[in-house]
Protein backbone atom coordinates (compact mmCIF):
# COMPACT_ATOMS: atom_id res chain seq x y z
CA UNK A 1 0.00 0.00 0.00
CA UNK A 2 1.60 3.72 -0.75
CA UNK A 3 1.28 5.83 2.04
CA UNK A 4 2.68 9.08 3.18
CA UNK A 5 4.27 7.50 6.21
CA UNK A 6 7.90 6.44 6.73
CA UNK A 7 9.32 3.93 8.15
CA UNK A 8 9.39 4.98 11.84
CA UNK A 9 5.95 6.59 12.00
CA UNK A 10 4.21 3.01 10.55
CA UNK A 11 6.14 1.11 13.42
CA UNK A 12 4.53 3.44 16.09
CA UNK A 13 1.50 3.36 14.61
CA UNK A 14 1.66 -0.53 13.76
CA UNK A 15 2.50 -0.38 17.92
CA UNK A 16 -0.56 1.31 18.71
CA UNK A 17 -2.88 -0.52 16.44
CA UNK A 18 -4.10 2.16 14.70
CA UNK A 19 -1.96 1.32 11.25
CA UNK A 20 -4.95 0.24 9.16
CA UNK A 21 -7.22 3.26 9.75
CA UNK A 22 -4.43 6.20 9.78
CA UNK A 23 -2.82 5.20 6.57
CA UNK A 24 -6.03 5.28 4.89
CA UNK A 25 -6.85 8.94 6.76
CA UNK A 26 -3.40 9.92 6.04
CA UNK A 27 -3.77 9.38 2.09
CA UNK A 28 -6.20 11.27 2.60
CA UNK A 29 -5.62 13.89 4.84
CA UNK A 30 -1.98 14.56 4.28
CA UNK A 31 -1.85 16.85 1.04
CA UNK A 32 0.92 17.87 -1.57
CA UNK A 33 -0.74 21.45 -1.87
CA UNK A 34 -2.25 24.08 0.70
CA UNK A 35 -6.03 24.28 0.82
CA UNK A 36 -7.80 27.51 0.21
CA UNK A 37 -8.95 26.96 3.51
CA UNK A 38 -5.39 26.68 5.13
CA UNK A 39 -4.06 29.65 3.11
CA UNK A 40 -6.34 31.85 4.82
CA UNK A 41 -5.18 30.54 8.12
CA UNK A 42 -1.74 31.17 7.64
CA UNK A 43 -1.91 34.52 6.16
CA UNK A 44 -3.78 35.54 9.19
CA UNK A 45 -1.23 34.72 11.26
CA UNK A 46 0.95 37.19 13.66
CA UNK A 47 3.72 34.93 14.23
CA UNK A 48 4.53 31.19 13.08
CA UNK A 49 6.60 28.20 14.59
CA UNK A 50 9.37 26.65 12.05
CA UNK A 51 12.14 23.85 12.31
CA UNK A 52 15.02 24.20 10.76
CA UNK A 53 18.46 22.64 10.58
CA UNK A 54 21.76 23.99 12.00
CA UNK A 55 24.92 23.70 9.84
CA UNK A 56 25.72 20.17 11.24
CA UNK A 57 21.96 18.88 10.19
CA UNK A 58 20.88 19.02 14.39
CA UNK A 59 17.03 20.61 14.07
CA UNK A 60 15.97 23.24 16.22
CA UNK A 61 12.45 25.26 16.59
CA UNK A 62 12.61 28.82 16.50
CA UNK A 63 9.70 31.52 15.43
CA UNK A 64 9.31 34.46 12.47
CA UNK A 65 7.40 37.08 13.83
CA UNK A 66 5.51 40.15 11.86
CA UNK A 67 3.01 41.98 10.75
CA UNK A 68 -0.61 41.21 9.50
CA UNK A 69 -0.49 39.48 6.18
CA UNK A 70 3.41 38.75 6.50
CA UNK A 71 2.66 35.12 5.38
CA UNK A 72 1.22 35.02 2.22
CA UNK A 73 0.09 31.64 -0.26
CA UNK A 74 0.45 33.22 -3.94
CA UNK A 75 -0.44 29.71 -5.05
CA UNK A 76 -0.97 25.79 -3.48
CA UNK A 77 2.72 24.91 -3.76
CA UNK A 78 3.97 28.34 -2.06
CA UNK A 79 4.36 30.07 1.30
CA UNK A 80 6.18 32.74 1.75
CA UNK A 81 7.05 34.14 5.15
CA UNK A 82 8.69 37.41 5.02
CA UNK A 83 10.33 38.23 8.28
CA UNK A 84 13.69 37.23 10.41
CA UNK A 85 14.18 34.17 11.80
CA UNK A 86 14.75 34.59 15.32
CA UNK A 87 18.10 33.26 16.74
CA UNK A 88 19.00 32.39 13.04
CA UNK A 89 22.73 33.72 13.22
CA UNK A 90 23.29 32.42 16.59
CA UNK A 91 22.57 28.76 15.64
CA UNK A 92 23.59 29.07 12.27
CA UNK A 93 20.31 27.81 10.60
CA UNK A 94 20.39 26.78 6.98
CA UNK A 95 17.78 29.05 5.17
CA UNK A 96 19.43 28.51 1.63
CA UNK A 97 18.06 26.82 -1.25
CA UNK A 98 16.43 23.86 -0.80
CA UNK A 99 17.05 23.23 2.94
CA UNK A 100 14.08 20.90 4.32
CA UNK A 101 11.97 23.29 6.45
CA UNK A 102 8.81 22.54 8.57
CA UNK A 103 5.90 24.79 9.93
CA UNK A 104 3.46 24.83 12.08
CA UNK A 105 0.76 27.70 12.61
CA UNK A 106 -0.55 27.78 15.62
CA UNK A 107 -3.47 30.60 16.79
CA UNK A 108 -3.69 30.06 20.35
CA UNK A 109 -6.80 32.34 20.29
CA UNK A 110 -8.80 29.76 18.76
CA UNK A 111 -6.84 26.85 18.80
CA UNK A 112 -6.44 26.31 15.07
CA UNK A 113 -3.28 24.28 14.23
CA UNK A 114 -2.15 23.36 10.67
CA UNK A 115 1.59 22.13 9.87
CA UNK A 116 3.36 21.75 6.55
CA UNK A 117 6.97 21.21 5.58
CA UNK A 118 8.99 21.52 2.40
CA UNK A 119 11.69 22.98 1.08
CA UNK A 120 13.24 26.43 0.59
CA UNK A 121 13.44 28.01 -2.79
CA UNK A 122 15.65 29.55 -4.41
CA UNK A 123 14.41 33.61 -3.72
CA UNK A 124 14.98 32.77 0.28
CA UNK A 125 17.28 35.19 1.87
CA UNK A 126 17.77 36.29 5.23
CA UNK A 127 14.40 38.14 5.82
CA UNK A 128 12.55 36.05 2.89
CA UNK A 129 11.74 32.14 3.06
CA UNK A 130 9.78 31.40 0.17
CA UNK A 131 8.72 27.16 1.26
CA UNK A 132 7.65 24.77 -2.00
CA UNK A 133 5.11 22.91 -0.28
CA UNK A 134 5.35 19.54 0.15
CA UNK A 135 3.26 18.02 2.83
CA UNK A 136 0.21 19.86 4.02
CA UNK A 137 -2.30 18.93 6.55
CA UNK A 138 -4.62 20.01 9.74
CA UNK A 139 -4.32 19.10 13.45
CA UNK A 140 -6.90 18.61 15.84
CA UNK A 141 -7.07 21.59 18.78
CA UNK A 142 -6.42 18.86 21.49
CA UNK A 143 -4.12 20.23 24.58
CA UNK A 144 -3.41 24.00 22.73
CA UNK A 145 -4.29 25.94 25.97
CA UNK A 146 -5.97 29.27 24.86
CA UNK A 147 -3.79 32.38 24.89
CA UNK A 148 -5.10 35.73 23.85
CA UNK A 149 -2.10 37.99 21.24
CA UNK A 150 -1.49 42.06 21.12
CA UNK A 151 1.62 42.41 18.71
CA UNK A 152 4.17 45.10 19.19
CA UNK A 153 6.30 44.06 16.48
CA UNK A 154 8.00 46.75 14.20
CA UNK A 155 9.23 45.99 11.08
CA UNK A 156 12.86 47.01 10.82
CA UNK A 157 14.61 46.27 14.05
CA UNK A 158 17.13 44.31 13.29
CA UNK A 159 17.39 40.95 15.46
CA UNK A 160 20.60 42.25 17.41
CA UNK A 161 18.59 45.11 18.72
CA UNK A 162 15.60 42.68 19.66
CA UNK A 163 17.14 40.66 21.95
CA UNK A 164 19.35 39.64 24.33
CA UNK A 165 21.19 35.57 23.72
CA UNK A 166 23.18 33.56 25.49
CA UNK A 167 24.37 30.19 24.94
CA UNK A 168 24.64 27.43 27.75
CA UNK A 169 25.02 23.70 28.15
CA UNK A 170 23.35 23.29 31.29
CA UNK A 171 19.90 24.51 32.96
CA UNK A 172 19.80 27.46 35.19
CA UNK A 173 17.51 27.30 37.90
CA UNK A 174 15.28 29.87 35.72
CA UNK A 175 15.43 27.34 33.36
CA UNK A 176 14.44 24.28 35.39
CA UNK A 177 11.37 27.16 36.47
CA UNK A 178 10.10 27.81 33.38
CA UNK A 179 10.29 24.49 31.90
CA UNK A 180 8.71 22.67 35.02
CA UNK A 181 5.70 25.54 34.94
CA UNK A 182 5.02 25.57 31.34
CA UNK A 183 2.27 24.40 29.50
CA UNK A 184 3.51 24.22 26.41
CA UNK A 185 6.56 23.24 24.19
CA UNK A 186 7.35 23.39 20.76
CA UNK A 187 9.49 20.26 19.26
CA UNK A 188 11.40 19.85 15.98
CA UNK A 189 12.36 16.59 14.02
CA UNK A 190 13.51 14.88 11.46
CA UNK A 191 14.08 11.17 9.90
CA UNK A 192 17.25 11.64 9.13
CA UNK A 193 20.82 14.66 9.51
CA UNK A 194 19.65 17.25 7.19
CA UNK A 195 16.50 14.93 6.15
CA UNK A 196 12.42 16.20 6.03
CA UNK A 197 11.55 18.58 8.98
CA UNK A 198 8.82 18.23 11.35
CA UNK A 199 8.12 20.88 13.80
CA UNK A 200 4.79 20.21 16.11
CA UNK A 201 3.26 22.02 19.79
CA UNK A 202 2.97 19.62 22.76
CA UNK A 203 0.39 20.79 25.45
CA UNK A 204 -0.41 19.84 29.07
CA UNK A 205 -1.15 20.89 32.33
CA UNK A 206 1.68 23.62 33.87
CA UNK A 207 4.20 20.58 35.45
CA UNK A 208 3.62 17.93 32.80
CA UNK A 209 7.27 18.13 31.87
CA UNK A 210 9.50 16.97 34.08
CA UNK A 211 13.25 17.87 35.13
CA UNK A 212 15.56 15.01 36.19
CA UNK A 213 18.67 16.96 36.40
CA UNK A 214 20.75 20.05 34.89
CA UNK A 215 20.56 18.27 31.54
CA UNK A 216 17.54 16.21 31.46
CA UNK A 217 13.90 15.59 31.45
CA UNK A 218 10.76 13.88 30.46
CA UNK A 219 6.85 14.46 29.52
CA UNK A 220 4.30 11.62 28.95
CA UNK A 221 2.81 11.15 25.63
CA UNK A 222 -1.25 12.15 25.56
CA UNK A 223 -3.40 10.48 22.71
CA UNK A 224 -3.38 12.62 19.44
CA UNK A 225 -4.06 12.47 15.70
CA UNK A 226 -1.83 8.92 15.81
CA UNK A 227 0.05 10.02 12.79
CA UNK A 228 2.94 9.81 15.20
CA UNK A 229 5.24 12.14 12.80
CA UNK A 230 7.31 13.49 16.07
CA UNK A 231 7.35 10.03 17.63
CA UNK A 232 8.10 8.40 14.06
CA UNK A 233 11.27 10.49 13.83
CA UNK A 234 12.83 10.28 17.19
CA UNK A 235 12.50 6.27 16.61
CA UNK A 236 14.96 6.11 13.75
CA UNK A 237 16.93 9.71 14.50
CA UNK A 238 16.98 10.59 18.01
CA UNK A 239 18.22 14.41 17.24
CA UNK A 240 15.30 16.85 18.00
CA UNK A 241 14.93 20.34 18.77
CA UNK A 242 12.63 21.92 21.66
CA UNK A 243 11.41 25.38 22.24
CA UNK A 244 9.92 26.49 25.47
CA UNK A 245 8.69 30.23 25.78
CA UNK A 246 8.04 32.71 29.15
CA UNK A 247 4.59 33.73 28.20
CA UNK A 248 5.08 36.60 30.81
CA UNK A 249 8.77 38.44 29.05
CA UNK A 250 8.65 36.68 25.42
CA UNK A 251 11.67 35.16 26.27
CA UNK A 252 12.35 31.77 24.60
CA UNK A 253 14.27 29.01 25.33
CA UNK A 254 15.79 27.11 22.79
CA UNK A 255 17.77 23.63 22.95
CA UNK A 256 18.89 20.96 20.61
CA UNK A 257 20.18 17.19 21.78
CA UNK A 258 18.75 13.51 22.00
CA UNK A 259 15.59 12.34 22.59
CA UNK A 260 14.00 8.44 23.11
CA UNK A 261 11.01 6.77 24.31
CA UNK A 262 10.10 4.00 26.53
CA UNK A 263 6.78 2.56 26.48
CA UNK A 264 4.14 2.90 29.35
CA UNK A 265 4.80 -0.89 30.83
CA UNK A 266 8.48 0.12 30.92
CA UNK A 267 7.83 3.00 33.38
CA UNK A 268 6.46 3.81 36.39
CA UNK A 269 3.10 5.43 35.56
CA UNK A 270 1.67 5.22 38.99
CA UNK A 271 3.60 9.01 39.33
CA UNK A 272 1.11 10.28 36.97
CA UNK A 273 -2.02 7.50 37.44
CA UNK A 274 -2.03 7.64 33.78
CA UNK A 275 -1.73 4.12 32.90
CA UNK A 276 -4.62 3.79 30.59
CA UNK A 277 -4.02 6.92 28.68
CA UNK A 278 0.17 6.63 28.55
CA UNK A 279 1.48 5.19 25.29
CA UNK A 280 5.04 6.05 26.01
CA UNK A 281 7.30 8.72 27.60
CA UNK A 282 9.87 10.93 25.61
CA UNK A 283 12.97 11.96 27.98
CA UNK A 284 15.15 14.35 26.52
CA UNK A 285 18.63 15.02 27.56
CA UNK A 286 20.54 18.29 26.38
CA UNK A 287 23.49 18.85 24.48
CA UNK A 288 23.09 22.92 24.01
CA UNK A 289 20.80 25.39 23.90
CA UNK A 290 20.22 29.32 23.76
CA UNK A 291 18.46 32.06 25.80
CA UNK A 292 16.65 34.22 23.68
CA UNK A 293 15.33 37.20 26.01
CA UNK A 294 12.31 39.41 25.08
CA UNK A 295 12.54 37.59 21.81
CA UNK A 296 8.71 37.78 20.72
CA UNK A 297 7.18 41.25 20.98
CA UNK A 298 4.26 41.53 22.36
CA UNK A 299 1.62 40.32 25.26
CA UNK A 300 -0.40 37.46 26.05
CA UNK A 301 -3.49 36.45 28.42
CA UNK A 302 -3.40 34.32 31.35
CA UNK A 303 -3.91 30.54 29.64
CA UNK A 304 -7.06 29.26 29.51
CA UNK A 305 -5.89 25.35 29.74
CA UNK A 306 -7.30 22.48 27.35
CA UNK A 307 -10.69 20.71 27.78
CA UNK A 308 -8.94 18.01 27.27
CA UNK A 309 -6.65 18.13 29.97
CA UNK A 310 -9.05 16.94 32.89
CA UNK A 311 -8.65 14.96 35.74
CA UNK A 312 -7.52 11.92 33.76
CA UNK A 313 -4.26 13.97 32.30
CA UNK A 314 -1.96 15.15 34.82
Amino acid sequence: MTTVFHQGELLIQAESGVDQRIHKMGNKLIRDHIIDQHKEFFEHLSYVFIALHDEYGRPWVSVVQGDSGFIDSPDQKTLNISGEVIAKEALCLQTHHDMPIGIVGLDLSNRRRNRLNGNLNAGSRDDFLSISVAHSFGNCPKYIQVRDFISSYQQGISEQQQCVQQHFCEFSEHDINLITQADTLFIASSEKPGGDLDVNHRGGKPNFVHVENNKQFWFNDYPGNNYFQTFGNIHIHSNIGLMFIDFDSGDLLLMSGKAHLEKAQNVDDQQDGNSQFIARRCYFALDRGLRVKQAIKGTWSAAELSPFLGKDLD
